[in-house]
């Protein structure tokens, strides 16, 4: 749960359109929701590309080493690097910034994108309360990153539940060779 430096709890918006002001409001919707391929529109019209398999946009978030986060909020998009894991179809993320913590608390729409600018994968979702796992994502996290993240020091990871996923491939150097293949998947029930 993020808690804005004023003290007020966040309102969550959950994946069944419920929302609830404490991680104890009543979690409707939790099942993991298979992702349903969609097709990508790049420019206004359908991308025309090759189908990008789920199976690599998958293999890239669990291998990502940095996970790029862009939340709503009053000003100018506010991008920033963090760690995460991509466990059970969700994000989990240490976001450890004030000014990300504090656009989050008051509206959890985020994206989320990994480094690569040629293979490109984009997260869009919400960020929702934590829901158990085994094993759990900070066991997943310290395995990853050869680190103990103290939940006591840092918090509990932020969980980002995806509603869409975008990516693509470019062909040749630097992609002028203009896109390979390219995929979307939904994750709505």
């Amino acid at each position: 749960m993020v808690v804005p430096p004023s003290g007020r709890r966040s309102r969550f918006v959950y994946p069944d359109g419920v929302v609830g002001d404490t991680p104890e409001a009543p979690l409707l919707s939790v099942a993991r929701v298979e992702p349903k391929p969609r097709p990508l529109r790049m420019f206004g019209a359908p991308s025309g590309s090759g189908t990008l398999g789920w199976e690599w946009v998958e293999d890239a978030l669990v291998r990502a080493d940095t996970y790029w986060v862009v939340a709503r909020g009053v000003g100018h998009p506010h991008p920033r690097p963090v760690w995460g894991v991509w466990h059970q179809r969700s994000l989990h993320l240490s976001l450890g910034s004030p000014a990300i913590n504090a656009a989050v608390a008051a509206d959890p729409t985020v994206t989320v994108h990994l480094d690569s600018g040629l293979d490109v994968v984009i997260v869009e979702g919400l960020v929702v309360p934590p829901r158990p796992a085994t094993p759990g994502p900070v066991e997943v996290y310290d395995a990853k990153y050869d680190w103990h993240y103290d939940v006591d020091r840092y918090g509990e990871l932020v969980q980002v539940d995806p509603s869409d996923v975008l990516a693509w491939r470019t062909a040749g150097p630097a992609g002028r060779d203009g896109f390979g293949d390219t995929g979307r998947w939904s994750f709505a029930g």
